[in-house]
Formats: structure tokens, C-alpha cells, sequence
């Protein structure tokens, strides 16, 4: 069964047929979903595999936390480098084919490693040079998954697309590190263990870019053509004009809507705190807690069921609650898991307090893609996103380098103590500013 969804003109859409055709099933029924979501799903176990290899090879060769955020670091510096281009890319281009040159890029930056390894030629700027392509490929990848979604589903099914791919990702999650943990205890070193969990993530980009083949639908709606003289017919002559002009209607779109506005401020602070979590859990559990891999592995696991829960609530909570209450609750939450993991006394209550920040970093996620995804128009998806998440990568990539620079100064437990205070300012720091503008400028509509 289908369903036909009129298409709007827009300054940027070519004169559209009368109806798009969005499959409106059962998102398990939805072929196209499935393989779209299948394709997700194989990288995000692989990644899930990789989340603990790097930064435990990193650790296992320099020894230094530093720079293990660098290279997490360099995971995300090249959203800062190209994401406004990349959002543009995405807007233009075949959606499809840019997701599977992310996976062919991948395979090959990822699959360099083990042979690097075997030859006996891997060395730390390698591992800065896949992290690098890893992080341009993503940039480029999640742009382009997060804007086809509304090209496969219904409006009304996207926050349930979304939070059923938080869901897989949590399963990947919980799946990924403990085979992570068991690859690389195959191996006689650290070294030679995180060069066969490179192995299989490399496999994994094999799988999802077969998954991709297989998508029938067009995952972008028609665009219009630049004219003879090389412009649109919308007063943006020349390549770099309309390059200029297309930023620049994504961040005026952004940049007028209060709520993404204000969402976009909190998550550049949120995301910035965040990005310790991960490396300083592994450094906590390592160094002071004197853990195994195998329960290095446990830990990272423990924040994937917190994740996968996010997943399986998420939708009633965000039924039942509005959106802004919600996000200040979670980033509230946030802090609870930092100051449990900095004061854990045991691997156990490491894992709880790991469940907790990942089932809170999973929530604001679902709840914030899905809130875009359901107010941009599909041409302006995008450059839209891409302008948002230039912000989030941003407090991604200071907060990976600075969260490495303070394990290595400070140790774990002060690191993350740290981290907790500051998240939960944050908490207390929007509270009081939507407190002040309720009473201000009262909504007319309450937000959806």
C-alpha cells in the first residue's frame, strides 16, 4: 500500500510531478527501509568493533590518552572542514551513490590498517589518515541517511524510522563492543587484536554497500537544472554564486527558527561534554579500575543497552512530554552518568553509569533528528542539517582533543567529575532560559 504525498514548490525544487510516492507500510514491510536501515545497521556494528579497537591501539602504542582524543579528534575535524559543502553535495546529488562512495572510501581507509599491520609498517600518523577519511566519509554519510529518510517513509512514520534506527544502532552498540572485545582478545597483542577488529569493520562497509545497491526508490526528489549560462533562473549566477546562495539559504532557514536555533546552541555545549565519555570511560576502566579487555568491552556494551532502550521509549516520551522539557531532563541525566562513572568503585557501577549517559546521548538524538526531519522541506534537508551539525561537530571535536588533554592531566575520576559539574550547569543554564522566555513571548501554538 502507498501513499501520495503532494510536493511544493520551492525555490530550489525543479517543477515536481503531482505526487511522490512514499511507501506508508509497516516500517518492517517497507523494503526500502529495510535496506536503507540494513546498510546502517552493518557499519554501526562495524564502528561498534572499531569504537573500542582505536582507542585501546592508540593507548596499546603511545601510551598517552592525548592522543587517542587527537585521533577521536580527527574523526570529526572534517565536518568543521566540509560540512556546509557537504550539505549542499547531499541537496544536489544522487543521495544513493554518495552513501555507497562513503563506503567504498571506508573500506579502503579502514582495511589499510590490518595490512599496515601485517607488513610491520603501522604507525600513529597512518591511524590520524584513516580517521580523517573515516571522519570525511561520515560527514558526508550521515548527511546523506538522515535527509533520504523522509524519501522512504511517511511523515508520520519518521520519528518511528528514527527511533527503530537509534534502536538497530543500539543493538549495534551492545553487539559491537563485545565482539570487539572477543576479536581482540584473539589476537597474541593489543596491537594485533585491533588490527583483526579492523578487519571486520572493513567487512562490514562490504555488506552495507550491497545493501545499498539494492534500494529502488530515488531518495532525492527532483531538482532543478542550472540554465546555458550556468545559472538557475533564480537570480544565482555562476557555480561559486550558487554554491554562496545555497549555504546561505540553509543557514537563514536554520538561523529563523528559534526552537532549532536554541536546540542547536544547548547540543554544541552537550555534544562538547560528551566527547569524553567514551575515551574517558575506556582510560577509567583501564588504568584505575585495572579492568580486562573483555571488560572494557562490557563497559561500552552496557552504554549500547542504554542506547537501545533510548530507542524502545523514546517515541512515547516524546508523546507524552514536550520537546524542551525533555532535552533539559536528559542533559540533566547526562551528568548523573559522568558522576557515576567518575566515582565508580567497580566495573558494574561503570556500566550503570555508562548505560545512563548513552541512553541520554540516544534520547536527544532521536528526538532532535526527528524534530528536523519532520519541520525542513526534503531540498533544504540538507544544508539544513549539515549547518546544524556543523555546530555539533564542532563541540564533538573540542571536546574529544580537550577531554584527551584532561585525562592526561587530571586522571579519569577528576576528568569526568569535571565533565559532570559542567553538564550539569548546562541543565540549570537552559532551565533558566526558557523559564525566562515562556514568560516573555509566550507561545501562540504549543510545539509539536
Amino acid at each position: 500500500m502507498t501513499t501520495l504525498i503532494p510536493v511544493k514548490s520551492s525555490p530550489t525544487t525543479a517543477p515536481p510531478s503531482p505526487a511522490a510516492v512514499i511507501d506508508d507500510r509497516p516500517l518492517h514491510r517497507n523494503a526500502d527501509f529495510v535496506r536503507l536501515w540494513g546498510s546502517q545497521v552493518a557499519s554501526a556494528i562495524g564502528a561498534g568493533v572499531s569504537k573500542l579497537a582505536t582507542p585501546l591501539l592508540v593507548l596499546a602504542l603511545t601510551g598517552s590518552p592525548a592522543d587517542a582524543g587527537l585521533i577521536a579528534a580527527a574523526q570529526t575535524l572534517p565536518f568543521l572542514i566540509i560540512g556546509l559543502l557537504a550539505g549542499v553535495i547531499v541537496d544536489r546529488n544522487d543521495r544513493r551513490r554518495i552513501l555507497i562512495g562513503c563506503d567504498v572510501a571506508r573500506l579502503v581507509s579502514v582495511g589499510s590498517v590490518p595490512v599496515a599491520w601485517w607488513f610491520g609498517a603501522l604507525t600513529i600518523p597512518q591511524l590520524y589518515v584513516v580517521a580523517l577519511v573515516q571522519g570525511a566519509s561520515q560527514a558526508f554519510a550521515n548527511l546523506a541517511q538522515v535527509s533520504a529518510l523522509p524519501r522512504v517513509v511517511t511523515r508520520a512514520q519518521i520519528t518511528a524510522a528514527q527511533a527503530f534506527n537509534q534502536a538497530s544502532n543500539g543493538v549495534a552498540t551492545v553487539l559491537g563492543p563485545a565482539l570487539g572485545a572477543t576479536i581482540i582478545g584473539l589476537g597474541a597483542t593489543t596491537p594485533a587484536g585491533a588490527a583483526y577488529g579492523y578487519s571486520f569493520d572493513t567487512m562490514t562497509y562490504a555488506f552495507s554497500m550491497i545493501a545499498l545497491v539494492s534500494v529502488a526508490t530515488r531518495l532525492q526528489a527532483p531538482r532543478a537544472r542550472a540554465g546555458p549560462d550556468g545559472s538557475t533562473g533564480l537570480g544565482r549566477p555562476g557555480r561559486l554564486g550558487r554554491l554562496r546562495a545555497d549555504i546561505a539559504e540553509g543557514l537563514r532557514y536554520l538561523w529563523n527558527d528559534p526552537d532549532l536555533q536554541g536546540m542547536m546552541a544547548m547540543n554544541f555545549v552537550h555534544r562538547m561534554l560528551l566527547g569524553s565519555l567514551v575515551l574517558g570511560a575506556i582510560v577509567l576502566a583501564q588504568s584505575t579500575l585495572q579492568a580486562s579487555t573483555q571488560e572494557i568491552g562490557w563497559v561500552l556494551t552496557a552504554g549500547g543497552v542504554g542506547s537501545l532502550v533510548a530507542a524502545l521509549v523514546t517515541t512515547r516520551l516524546r508523546a507524552r512530554f514536550a520537546i524542551w522539557p525533555l532535552m533539559i531532563v536528559v542533559v540533566f541525566g547526562n551528568a548523573a552518568g559522568f558522576a557515576l562513572l567518575a566515582g565508580a568503585p567497580h566495573i558494574v557501577v561503570a556500566m550503570a553509569g555508562m548505560a545512563v549517559a548513552a541512553f541520554c546521548e540516544s534520547l536527544t538524538g532521536i528526538v532532535q533528528v526527528a524534530f528536523r526531519l519532520a519541520a525542513i522541506p526534503d531540498a533544504l534537508q540538507g544544508r539544513v542539517n549539515s549547518a546544524y551539525r556543523w555546530v555539533a561537530y564542532t563541540g564533538m571535536t573540542v571536546g574529544a582533543a580537550g577531554g584527551g588533554f584532561m585525562l592526561d592531566h587530571l586522571g579519569p575520576r577528576s576528568a569526568l567529575a569535571t565533565a559532570a559539574t559542567a553538564m550539569g550547569g548546562l541543565g540549570v543554564a537552559v532551565l533558566v532560559l526558557r523559564v525566562r522566555r515562556t514568560r516573555t513571548h509566550p507561545p501562540a501554538i504549543s510545539t509539536p
